[in-house]
């Protein structure tokens, strides 16, 4: 089972942590769990540990958003694509948590 959580942050930003309870999952657990929905008007913090396919899923999924950006605990948080002026890809987030 992959648990989601979604709690608002800075930058105008919503922080979602997963958790895979046991520490493994498959594509088939993947592909079928509901990912939590946030407003587009908003960016999207990825955080958690999984396979990178999960990750190409999550950031599939919030594409529409104003910003992805995604948890790598030695370097911080990385924005990935972005749609506006005020986030560009590589960019490292400062104080997000």
């Amino acid at each position: 089972m992959i648990i989601f959580t979604s709690t608002k942050s800075i930058l105008n930003s919503i922080l979602i942590t997963f958790e895979i309870e046991g520490g493994i999952t498959d594509p088939e657990e993947v592909f079928s769990t509901p990912l939590p929905d946030v407003p587009q008007n908003m960016g999207v913090i990825l955080s958690g540990r999984g396979p990178i396919w999960l990750y190409a899923r999550l950031v599939h999924h919030f594409h529409p958003a104003r910003w992805v950006a995604i948890h790598d605990p030695r370097i911080g948080y990385i924005v990935v694509q972005s749609h506006v002026k005020e986030r560009h890809e590589g960019e490292i987030l400062e104080g997000v948590i």
